[in-house]
């Protein structure tokens, strides 16, 4: 067995194990969100319970446990749920509804804990490349690892891995609406936005626009999807303008979150308004002042430029409490600290650290980053993508 495959293996075990024994350790607080541009909408998530897949001939006793099963999860009792389903799977390897079942809990667990939470979505993504082998010609199945692939996504600290796995979220996206997904699933508007966040923001920009052709402006897929996948595809391609523009339509909002205030954020920061930008932080803070560690950073960088280095420092040392990843711009302001103290070497190192950990969102911010390097006579590091779970199955 290769070494990722092992690796993948006893992640899943692990993140099994803790389900089981429910054991509530914290460290870092979770962030409401780990970027700026993972927005956890309850209107994106799929059912994974409800399946309009039949039942397999099944055993009266395995159908009486499975429907013991259900519901248990229906009263958010996955614990209890995961031990039956773990017995049916074992008894029957090959029966489709209680991997769905189990991808439903795994997919669904909370952790404060980065690599249990990493490990019950590496656990739902290992059921999904079942399902989809089981059926390859189920569009439901695609759709669903398509959303789990985003949510691991999310999680990375690199943009090469975030960048590859959405890829192949991508595929299983442009997959699951060739095999006849209902026009209603959200993969429509998903591949657009894989698209984007996979760092094709023309392609991705263009598909957007394709769907806003078909919507209305008082429609809600415009005003909570549409307008804000829009955003971030300007900001990606460096037009700020129209970004600006596009963000006023979004209606999704929270003030720890990248939705509509988090964009203009963005928006403001690196357009180089950073009195706007420090006011939207702000307000944003004392709204909600834990989560989003994100928005520390860009205020200390804000402070910092401001000549308030020890409050900068102290924004950093706040916001990575409050994120699994430092990110970006935190890099970026520890790096003009070492240049600072005379420290080129650390500082070109957290520079390059700096470029490599930025999201489409922050496309212009990493140009910039690009151009110092080169006033220093260094280049940025190429990382190929190192993914935490082995190449998907091929059915």
């Amino acid at each position: 067995m290769k070494t990722k495959q092992i690796f993948l293996l006893i992640v899943v075990i692990a993140a099994l194990i803790q389900l089981v024994a429910c054991v509530p350790f914290i460290t870092k607080p979770i962030p409401t969100v780990s970027n700026p541009t993972q927005k956890p909408y309850t209107s994106d998530v799929p059912d994974p319970i409800s399946t309009p897949y039949s039942m397999p001939t099944a055993t009266a006793s395995a159908e009486t446990r499975l429907n013991e099963a259900y519901m248990l999860i229906q009263q958010d009792k996955c614990v209890e749920a995961m031990p039956i389903l773990n017995a049916l799977i074992e008894e029957k390897p090959d029966w489709n509804l209680p991997y769905e079942s189990r991808y439903s809990c795994n997919i669904s667990f909370q952790s404060n804990v980065f690599t249990v939470q990493q490990g019950y979505l590496l656990a739902a993504l290992q059921d999904l490349n079942t399902l989809v082998q089981l059926d390859p010609t189920s569009g439901g199945y695609r759709a669903w690892r398509e959303y789990a692939l985003r949510q691991i996504a999310a999680l990375e600290q690199y943009s090469a891995n975030q960048f590859a796995i959405y890829d192949l979220a991508n595929q299983d996206a442009v997959k699951a609406i060739e095999l006849g997904v209902v026009p209603s699933s959200y993969v429509y508007r998903h591949h657009a936005r894989n698209l984007i966040e996979g760092n094709h923001c023309q392609e991705g920009l263009a598909e957007i626009q394709k769907l806003i052709d078909k919507a209305t402006m008082q429609s809600e897929e415009f005003g909570q999807y549409y307008s804000l996948y829009e955003t971030e595809a300007y900001i990606c391609l460096g037009k700020l303008d129209k970004a600006l523009s596009s963000a006023q339509y979004i209606t999704c909002d929270d003030p720890a979150t990248a939705c509509k205030t988090g964009l203009l954020a963005l928006i403001y920061f690196q357009s180089g308004d950073y009195k706007k930008a420090l006011d939207t932080l702000n307000n944003m803070i004392n709204l909600q002042p834990a989560g989003g560690g994100w928005r520390y950073f860009i205020r200390g960088l804000i402070e910092y430029e401001n000549g308030e280095k020890d409050i900068a420092l102290q924004d950093l040392e706040f916001g990575a409490a409050n994120i699994w990843h430092e990110g970006g711009v935190y890099w970026y302001v520890k790096a003009k600290l070492a240049m600072d103290a005379g420290d080129k070497e650390n500082g070109i190192s957290y520079l390059q650290t700096a470029e490599q950990t930025l999201d489409v969102t922050y496309t212009p911010f990493r140009q910039q980053i690009i151009d110092e390097l080169k006033i220093y006579g260094a280049e940025p590091i190429t990382r190929e993508p190192n993914l935490p779970f082995a190449p998907l199955p091929t059915p």
